[in-house]
């Protein structure tokens, strides 16, 4: 009921974004009897004599630009040795279309995580992979949970603790993990959260924060070397800054950061721990936890999103920053997955994403299901017009198609980073993205065209702000 009054205030107080009518259109939710067959469903601590540490195991979900794809991180059980009993805690990066939360048409539908599952020696430890997520450059990285950090202990039969943090990084989706992060100081717990900002080619800074502390581990990485040892910050004039502890950037100010956690409102520091100032929303409107805050720019304005306790995606406008940022800059509530399994301690992840000049959020609810919504009625400024060309030489076969169709296009010699093919009907509604690595010269994309309807339809190629397009065919 809170909640409802919340939602009705709201309608009234949302000056901050003018007149605009801001809904959330579900484009897809996979929930209970519909989640994926690899998502826990609940009712794996009945099978193990009430274990809950098997509970609540989708704990990261993230969008790539780079890649086009959903990843969520998972560590469900599963039967490793045959004793037809589930071993906890297995690691697994699973791969989404961002359109259908379905695996891809093409390509991996998992990530491999060889040197991190119970298969090999010295693997992951505590909950060898927790947390999920991605940089610019393509990068995806992972991360385990340790509850005090420090050196492993190897105990009888050669069975080894793994008490350090660790932190693995794919190049891309067919690459194997590598260790990059494998921290054994400090007695912390770690994992529960972590934040990769800026790009693992040239600069970028990793941010762990220990759980109910007033501290953050910071590794810098220099053209993809990692510093042997975190910088520590203290985080001034706070007693605490809650459980999952985030930092999210604020790309308009490269030395500034905001830090959230469960129980502690998102608040505003310098890069060395000078407190600024934390948002001046009130905390006895909102729901009892809120978690995992990710930010955005998208148009003129900026955003946060962040995991609330009843199983829905809680979003502010930040644009004002920190103690500026009050009720009247709250833009509302996904709808709720509700609580049909136990919601593992409140736990939960979001993400943004823009797609085709749309902004989406993703959530995933452990033990409950993961869906995606597209934001509609936030004010949106194209920076940089797109630039149209025939230089890609593009071309599609078989035209007509019918299961699949290949792109075939040519791309500048310094070409780097990503390159998409975007699919739209006849009207212009947008319809499908692909994204692949771009490589100088030519070179083909394979596209799934098998759920789309007889008929005539666009795709563009699109690498930086240069576009191509043609006709697409399907009998």
């Amino acid at each position: 009921m809170r909640k409802i009054i919340l939602l009705l205030l709201l309608t009234s107080t949302m000056h901050s974004i003018s007149s605009a009518q801001v809904t959330f259109v579900e484009m897809w939710s996979h929930f209970g009897v519909d989640a994926p067959s690899w998502f826990t469903d609940g009712t794996e601590p009945e099978q193990t004599g009430g274990d809950n540490s098997f509970a609540g195991t989708e704990r990261g979900i993230v969008y790539s630009d780079y890649s086009g794809h959903v990843y969520v991180s998972s560590r469900h059980a599963e039967d490793t040795n045959g004793d037809n009993v589930p071993d906890q805690g297995e690691p697994h990066v699973f791969v989404l279309d961002p359109m259908t939360g379905e695996a891809p048409a093409f390509g991996v539908s998992q990530l491999l995580t060889t040197g991190i599952t119970s298969s090999d020696a010295w693997f992951g430890g505590g909950y060898p992979l927790n947390n999920v997520t991605t940089t610019e450059d393509g990068s995806i990285f992972g991360c385990n949970m340790t509850l005090a950090s420090g050196p492993d202990i190897v105990g009888t039969d050669d069975v080894i603790t793994v008490k350090a943090f660790r932190v693995y990084r794919w190049d891309w989706e067919q690459g194997i993990p590598a260790l990059i992060i494998d921290y054994k100081e400090g007695g912390y717990r770690l994992g529960d959260k972590f934040s990769v900002i800026g790009n693992w080619e040239t600069e970028a800074y990793i941010y762990a924060g220990p759980s109910e502390g007033t501290k953050l581990l910071r590794w810098k990485v220099s053209a993809g070397v990692v510093d042997e040892s975190p910088t520590v910050i203290s985080l001034q004039d706070i007693s605490a800054a809650g459980t999952s502890i985030t930092v999210a950037d604020v790309p308009s100010k490269s030395d500034w950061m905001y830090v959230s956690g469960k129980g502690f409102l998102p608040t505003l520091f310098t890069l060395d721990g000078v407190n600024l100032s934390q948002v001046a929303i009130s905390a006895g409107e909102l729901p009892s936890s809120t978690v995992a805050g990710r930010t955005i720019e998208y148009g003129e304005n900026f955003y946060m999103v962040m995991f609330s306790g009843d199983q829905s995606a809680f979003i502010i406008d930040l644009t004002k920053q920190g103690e500026n940022v009050t009720d009247a800059d709250i833009i509302g509530f996904t709808p709720t997955f509700g609580t049909k399994f136990d919601n593992a301690y409140g736990e939960g992840a979001v993400e943004f994403g823009i797609i085709d000049e749309k902004l989406y959020v993703y959530v995933c609810a452990p033990s409950n299901g993961i869906a995606c919504y597209r934001i509609d009625g936030l004010p949106y400024v194209i920076d940089v017009e797109p630039h149209f060309t025939n230089e890609f030489n593009i071309s599609v076969f078989p035209n007509p198609a019918s299961e699949f169709a290949n792109i075939r296009y040519t791309l500048p010699q310094d070409a780097q980073g990503a390159v998409a093919i975007k699919i739209y009907d006849m009207s212009g509604r947008f319809l499908s993205i692909t994204a692949d690595e771009a490589n100088p010269g030519q070179q083909e994309t394979h596209i799934n065209t098998s759920n789309l309807s007889q008929g005539t339809y666009t795709y563009q190629v699109k690498y930086n702000n240069m576009i191509s397009s043609g006709k697409l065919l399907i009998k």
